[in-house]
């Protein structure tokens, strides 16, 4: 059985640098973030459109991909969670197979494998996202279009821990490869504990889909509710440990780092990656993913993601 071991990469800005120090063999799939909805002046549709800073940015990860020999299938990742306009963008048929248009132009002028999409919480307003009562069926109707697009391109998305019950699973489990499950930012401390992802994981998989179409994700980063220091990147947090301004304390809950001030930030570490890692085997899901890649730079958090491939 081959496992999918993904990584979303923010393609803004990257540095050849950083790309270096990322081991792509053993990512079979990198999620390219973010292209996002522009309206476009003369149709007056929204379309996904790709920055110069992004376009650079997927031409210096492919250079990086093809110097390390490696095969990692590379999608482009359209919304995230502050994009706007999928609401607008898929209000109509027209615009609807517009968006599909462009995608699929897009991925033939980057020479990509898929698309994966980030409206990740459709029917619901977040972030200053807009959202109506139309935008479930909407977004069903937008990966039937962009199904029929794409081909035999790939065609993923990233969803909410719990958002499972809102969606029209019978259709969409036909539609998408992959659905990116993402178990994390689930409460706040503990935001990616064992029990909140087991439960998470369980609620999509009793939707109808099949466990392979089902990936797990793990986050490269902490929460906490000294705002100070909420989002702080896994490797930030490590050197504060390193340096002793804080103490790790390991659980197969939720791993935590605890600083001197009495703070406290939730996060995965190795450990806890291969506890997700043996639950994946053991429900037959279709693999692993992380948010972000560029937060781990000596790689220790990937290194365990790779004991998927045992």
């Amino acid at each position: 059985m081959r496992y999918l071991s993904g990584s979303y990469l923010p393609a803004a800005g990257v540095q050849k640098e950083q790309l270096d120090l990322i081991d792509f063999p053993h990512i079979t799939h990198v999620f390219i973030a973010f292209s996002v909805l522009k309206k476009e002046e003369k149709s007056g549709f929204y379309l996904p459109i790709v920055s110069d800073e992004v376009s650079a940015g997927i031409r210096l990860i492919q250079q990086a991909i093809q110097q390390q020999k490696a095969d990692s299938k590379l999608l482009l990742s359209i919304g995230g969670a502050f994009a706007d306009f999928f609401c607008p963008a898929t209000r109509t048929e027209e615009n609807r197979q517009a968006f599909a248009d462009k995608a699929r132009a897009l991925c033939e002028e980057f020479s990509l494998d898929g698309i994966d999409l980030d409206w990740e919480f459709p029917g619901i307003p977040h972030c200053g996202v807009l959202a109506c009562e139309h935008c479930v069926h909407d977004f069903t109707l937008l990966c039937e279009s962009l199904r029929k697009t794409l081909g035999n391109r790939l065609l993923t998305s990233a969803m909410g821990s719990d958002h499972w019950n809102r969606l029209e699973n019978k259709t969409l489990s036909g539609l998408l490869d992959y659905v990116n499950i993402m178990t994390y930012d689930m409460a706040d401390t503990d935001h990616s504990s064992m029990l909140l992802t087991k439960n998470a994981m369980e609620g999509w998989l009793a939707q109808g889909y099949s466990p392979r179409q089902l990936l797990l994700g793990v986050p490269f980063y902490g929460r906490s509710k000294d705002e100070n220091r909420n989002w702080m990147g896994y490797d930030r947090a490590m050197k504060q440990v390193q340096e002793g301004k804080a103490q790790l304390e390991p659980s197969d809950e939720q791993n935590r780092v605890v600083f001197t001030d009495g703070s406290v930030l939730g996060l995965d570490t190795p450990d806890a990656i291969r506890l997700k890692i043996a639950y994946i085997e053991e429900k037959g899901f279709g693999g692993i993913f992380c948010w972000q890649e560029l937060t781990d730079k000596d790689g220790e958090l990937r290194r365990a993601m790779t004991e998927i491939f045992r």
